[in-house]
Formats: structure tokens, C-alpha cells, sequence
């Protein structure tokens, strides 16, 4: 923009066709990523360097990569536009220019659940589109993802290691390759779908549609657990009203039936205890920090878990009367099962973090 200028427009002069302002980016084995303006628009620039320019291979590889991206027209997908020859620079891939920050950088913001769930249907959106042109990704990872700081759109890039059914290519063709990787990144972008990203990377969706299917049902469980629960907590507590009132002769087998009630609770409470502690184990590393961090975030949905147990404890105890001397077995049998069951699952989680 014209510094002499007071408008918010760019000046007549930026509107140039040659290229200016090369900026060097990032520097990898086999490429120089650029950024430059023409016609008063900035653009990513992929070039070849100055050793590899002249290869033959590189310079196939690379026009490959460009008819690859150039076959992509897709929102979430930046764009490749043009195979060039830019003086001082060499061949260079011309691409979008993604004003974004990479999935990694954009979740230590810890942005809400309802933004992580959109840019993960983006990225099931651009997936599902790459893999129906029998195109696979082959390097999904949180670097390669951008999303955008305007609208939190995502931005799938880098397709260099990509290969359709058309290209002669010595990595395997298969989609199972991008739903793996996926797999990988669900625990970090949506830590309450452990169970999804443990079947991603056990292979057990075939496609992206029957994961997409799969999300949708998860969601629809989690939505209604909670009214599941509460449904079932009412009903044990219209149960143990009516034993109260009305079956008074029946102290032991109402005695048998809370014992029950609570062995069995205990019982589900610490197989999702355990699971939630398994899974940690299963899908982080705990020397990197960054997964330590998703790790915590596992550790959260514990402590969330603790406290809905209490309310159950709580909401069960409201359902006797104060003078039933079942109240106060009752208390006793819950505190010492709790401290149990806590005291397990405490050394357990002590041991994984040895």
C-alpha cells in the first residue's frame, strides 16, 4: 500500500504483473517455500532449489504435484494456479496464500468444542473430496493443516507426496493411509471421541462417509447419555422411595437391593474409569509435551466423571428419609467402595506416568 495514500485501497502502482517482495518462508530438502505479490495480491511460491532445478526427476516430480493441485477446487483446499518460470527463482509452483495459523498453533488457543467440531467436518469435507478423485494425501499432519484466522476455515496443503490412480507412484494408493493419520490428530482436535480416533487407526471405517456416519451416531450417544442417566436415577430413586414407604418388612432384601445398586455402579463407574486411563496410555507419547498436553486433557474427563459421581451419590442419599436407618448404611457402603474404587484407579494412573 501507497504510504502517501489515505485510502484503504492499494495504490495503482502495486498492480503490477511482475513479481515483487520474494520472501523466503521456509527452507526443506527438496523445496523453497516463498511468499510474493503481483497485482496486488500475495501468493504462496513453491520452488525447486538451486541443485535440484536442474534434475530431471524434481522437475517431473514437481509438475506432477502441480497437475495434482491443479485438479483440486475445493473451499477447504488451498489452491494451486499456475507452473512457472520466475526469473531468479527457477520453476515455481504458484499456490493460494493462506492468512492462517497451522491446526497446532491454532489449538494452543484452546478454542471451543463447537469450533473444533467444524474444522473437523472441514477436514472430513476435503478428505471425502480428495479420496472420490481416487487421490490420497499420504502426509496429513497438524503442520499441513492452516486454518483461517478469518471464519476458522481449514486449509489442506501440501500435496507433494500425493498420488492418484493415474500416476506411477511407489507409495501405496490406499485412503486407509489419510484415515490413520487422522486417527492420529482426533485425539488432540476432539479429546471426547478417543473411541473414534483408536477405530481410525485400527482401520475400522472403510471410507470417510462410513466415519462421518460414525461421528454422527457418537454424538447422538453423548447427547442423550446424559437424559439416560438421569432417566435411570429417577427410577432407581421411585424404586427406593416406594421400599421405604411401603416395605417395611422387607429391611434385608431392601438392604440386598441398595448393596446391588451400588456394586453395580461401581462396577461400570470403574470400567470407564479404566478406559479412560487405558486410552491415555494407548494415544500419547508422554515424553512429548505436546501430547502431554492432550494427555490432561483425558485427565479433565476424569475429573469430570468424579463429579457427576458424586451427584449420583447425592441424588441416591436425597431418596431416603432421615430416620430410615438404611441412610446412614447406605453413606458408609458408598465411602468405603468410593475409596476403593478411587485408590485403584489413582495407583493405576500413578504407574503410567512412570
Amino acid at each position: 500500500m501507497n504510504e502517501s495514500s489515505s485510502s484503504g485501497f492499494v495504490s495503482p502502482e502495486a498492480y503490477s504483473a511482475e513479481w515483487q517482495d520474494f520472501t523466503l518462508v521456509q527452507q526443506r530438502t527438496h523445496s523453497l517455500i516463498y511468499t510474493a505479490s503481483r497485482y496486488g495480491r500475495r501468493f504462496l511460491i513453491k520452488a525447486l532449489p538451486l541443485q535440484d532445478a536442474g534434475l530431471t526427476d524434481y522437475r517431473l516430480q514437481q509438475e506432477k504435484e502441480f497437475q495434482l493441485g491443479l485438479q483440486l477446487v475445493h473451499p477447504n483446499i488451498a489452491a494451486t494456479y499456475s507452473l512457472e518460470d520466475i526469473p531468479d527463482v527457477g520453476p515455481c509452483i504458484v499456490q493460494e496464500w493462506i492468512d492462517g495459523v497451522t491446526l497446532r498453533e491454532w489449538l494452543q488457543g484452546k478454542p471451543s468444542r463447537a469450533d473444533r467440531e467444524r474444522v473437523f467436518g472441514h477436514l472430513l469435507d476435503a478428505l471425502e473430496y480428495i479420496h472420490g478423485l481416487q487421490l490420497v494425501h499420504h502426509d496429513l499432519k497438524a503442520d499441513n493443516i492452516l486454518i483461517t484466522r478469518n471464519g476458522t476455515n481449514v486449509k489442506l496443503i501440501d500435496f507433494g507426496l500425493s498420488a492418484t490412480d493415474s500416476t506411477l507412484s511407489p507409495v501405496p494408493n490406499d485412503p486407509q493411509k489419510d484415515i490413520q493419520a487422522l486417527g492420529r490428530l482426533l485425539p488432540l482436535l476432539l479429546p471426547r471421541q478417543r473411541l473414534l480416533a483408536r477405530r481410525c487407526r485400527n482401520a475400522r471405517y472403510a471410507n470417510i462417509a462410513s466415519l462421518r456416519r460414525a461421528v454422527t451416531r457418537r454424538k447422538r450417544f453423548l447427547q442423550w447419555t446424559p437424559v439416560i442417566v438421569s432417566a435411570a436415577l429417577l427410577i432407581t430413586a421411585a424404586v427406593l422411595f416406594y421400599l421405604a414407604r411401603h416395605e417395611r418388612h422387607a429391611e434385608q432384601q431392601r438392604f440386598e437391593a441398595m448393596q446391588t445398586l451400588i456394586n453395580s455402579y461401581m462396577t461400570d463407574e470403574r470400567e470407564q474409569l479404566m478406559q479412560i486411563v487405558s486410552d491415555s496410555r494407548d494415544a500419547y507419547d508422554m515424553n512429548n509435551p505436546e501430547e502431554m498436553k492432550a494427555y490432561y486433557a483425558c485427565m479433565t474427563v476424569y475429573s469430570r466423571r468424579a463429579e457427576r459421581f458424586n451427584a449420583v451419590r447425592d441424588s441416591l442419599i436425597a431418596t431416603f428419609d432421615e430416620n430410615d436407618p438404611l441412610r446412614e448404611q447406605f453413606w458408609q457402603m458408598w465411602a468405603r467402595k468410593q475409596t476403593e474404587l478411587y485408590s485403584e484407579i489413582s495407583a493405576k494412573m500413578t504407574n503410567k506416568l512412570h
